[in-house]
């Protein structure tokens, strides 16, 4: 700058000398910096001038198999991050993540395959048909049975107190009442929160459930719709209690090593053209077992279940009417003025392996 400036004082109509002392300027502007960045510069820092490796020439097969390496690790799924339990961060607060992996596994229904043949014959020997049903299609079984599973375990909290009924409270008062569902959880526990929220998550991401479904943080407010279809208004309004009660007894029958044959929601017909469904029926080591389930108060369904009791022969003992979130207390009472086992969900299976193991 200082050559180019008194080149154009001296000679202020002369263009050359201008550029030429300006370039001059330029240049020896460059010599001086470079000569500074090597001063400051450690000798460790400067690259060396084979400071980077050379590739290898790839041969044709050589290229091939590396193809062929990255094609197959494209496809390759990722693994499921394993959760580390003693970490700091609470799963609870965070409503999305609140079932631990180990409860998860505990809600995982049995793989549900299993043979009607005897029970078929059991009431064939006594002139009873059992009629023909639709072919249930298997996805859509396991989805149900899924979320029934979670909704029976999840239905009360470790204290007793209502937790997924919450929920389902709202989503039947839906239903009758054809209108969106709210679901206020401003009285619930964080825990409970997070457990509502996720199966409310849940059950929106299977999409047979909800066309429209949000939870409002700040206000603590779930907002739904329900579908219109008839087996997801029939799950929320008692189908699934059905699903639940099935999946304890036949993990009891289970575990406990015991051979058994099960019919539900099988219409049977007797000989003279009397039908009722059934709500489970077993063929336990060749006797007969008899479960009806119900989510409401229904006075009359006593007797009614103390008459299909009666017409299928089947004993007392080995007959169970299980009441959603029955009194244990009233349970035992009605029991003794029915002659046969009223129970709720919590005492159905120390019930039943009384009876079992009396017969």
């Amino acid at each position: 700058m200082v050559l180019g400036g008194t080149a154009s004082a001296l000679f202020p109509r002369n263009s050359i000398a201008s550029i030429a002392s300006s370039g001059l300027g330029a240049v020896s502007s460059s010599m001086v910096l470079a000569r500074r960045r090597t001063r400051l510069l450690p000798e460790s820092e400067e690259p060396e001038e084979n400071a980077y490796p050379q590739l290898p020439e790839l041969s044709e097969k050589h290229v091939s198999d590396v193809l062929e390496e990255s094609d197959s690790a494209e496809h390759t799924p990722f693994s499921e991050p394993v959760l580390d339990r003693n970490s700091k961060a609470s799963l609870i607060e965070n409503p999305a993540t609140e079932d631990t992996t180990e409860e998860a596994e505990n809600l995982q229904p049995l793989d549900g395959r299993f043979s009607e043949e005897v029970a078929i014959k059991w009431l064939a020997n006594r002139g009873v048909s059992v009629m023909d049903q639709p072919e249930l299609d298997p996805h859509t079984e396991e989805i149900f049975n899924k979320h029934a599973v979670r909704l029976g375990n999840k239905y009360k909290d470790e204290d007793g107190q209502p937790q997924l009924s919450r929920l389902l409270g709202q989503i039947k008062w839906s239903i009758t009442n054809e209108r969106n569902l709210t679901c206020h959880l401003s009285r619930a526990s964080q825990k409970q929160i997070g457990t509502i929220t996720q199966f409310g998550k849940d059950l929106d991401k299977d999409t047979l459930f909800f066309s429209r479904y949000k939870y409002f943080p700040g206000e603590k407010i779930i907002r739904a719709s329900v579908r219109n279809r008839p087996d997801t208004r029939s799950f929320f309004t008692g189908g699934w209690f059905e699903r639940f009660i099935e999946y304890k007894v036949s993990d009891f029958l289970q575990r406990s090593n015991l051979s058994y044959s099960r019919l539900m929601n099988r219409l049977i017909q007797f000989s003279n053209g009397d039908s009722f469904e059934l709500d489970l029926f077993y063929v336990v080591e060749g006797k007969p077992l008899l479960i009806e389930c119900k989510t409401g108060r229904d006075r009359d369904a006593y007797q009614k279940f103390s008459d299909r009791r009666k017409r299928l022969s089947i004993s007392p003992e080995r007959a169970f009417l299980v009441i959603l979130d029955f009194d244990p207390d009233e349970t035992e009472r009605l029991s003794a003025v029915w002659k046969f086992n009223i129970v709720g969900q919590d005492n159905l299976i120390p019930q039943m392996e009384a009876a079992l193991g009396s017969n």
